[in-house]
């Protein structure tokens, strides 16, 4: 939970001394990776997207530090994958999306290096602590009921408070004073389980009908690559002296 109060002080304190500060949203694709005992995974393709604020000092330009708020899907999926029918006839089955929507608080620092006089170049490291909105599992639970098992994961035993680090880096360019655009790349694995299930025995094995298997134990991580396009807009606060 360190990371939450962390972040509001970040917020506080640029509220509070009146700092100039960067402010702005940024979005894009997200790749996620999981290990599934029972499955073969494949990378889920789906998207992201976040609001942040960063500190600015004249005196230091190139360190800085970030908080964010964003919607950040999680997950892997299940494609290309062939089994039997109760009737004996093998079959290719449709792609299946296992996706964990989180909503995500992040804070870490930048440094930054000038290539340009309107470029830089940068890296990051952060931490993140995040909480599981909703998922898509409920449409899995028609197969475990009709097999009787928790063969598919099923919402019972997602882990709805996790937390990971985030590193990464990227290009912005400088279009004025007010206005930069970014490109950023950044992978993002987790530290806590996003799921949790106990191994399982006597569970009907989908793939050979009639067949009884033993499910190992779950215990699964989220590891997501995420590429941003953002917008950083400067907020000056200007002192007068009378």
């Amino acid at each position: 939970m360190k990371v939450f109060f962390i972040s509001l002080l970040v917020f506080i304190h640029l509220g509070l001394h009146a700092q100039s500060f960067y402010f702005g949203p940024k979005l894009g694709p997200t790749a996620g990776f999981q290990r599934w005992e029972n499955f073969q995974q494949s990378p889920i393709f789906t998207y992201h997207g976040a609001f942040f604020v960063e500190s600015y000092s004249k005196e230091n330009s190139q360190n800085a530090l970030y908080a964010q708020l964003g919607w950040h899907n999680r997950g892997s999926a299940y494609r290309n994958q062939r089994q039997f029918t109760i009737e004996g006839d093998l079959i290719t089955i449709p792609t299946r999306n296992f996706q964990f929507s989180n909503l995500v608080l992040a804070v870490g620092g930048k440094r930054k290096q000038q290539i340009t006089k309107k470029s830089n170049t940068y890296y990051f490291i952060g931490l993140r602590g995040e909480y599981t909105v909703l998922t898509n599992l409920h449409k899995f639970e028609q197969f475990n009921q009709y097999y009787n098992s928790f063969f598919y994961p099923d919402d019972l035993f997602v882990k709805k408070l996790n937390y990971g680090i985030s590193a990464g880096g990227g290009i912005e360019f400088k279009h004025s004073k007010y206005l930069w655009s970014f490109i950023e790349v950044g992978i993002h694995p987790d530290l806590s389980r996003q799921y949790e299930q106990p191994p399982l025995g006597n569970v009907v094995n989908p793939w050979n009908p009639g067949s009884i298997m033993t499910l190992q134990e779950r215990r699964i991580k989220n590891i997501t690559l995420e590429v941003s396009f953002g917008l950083k807009f400067f907020r000056e606060v200007i002192y007068l002296n009378y």
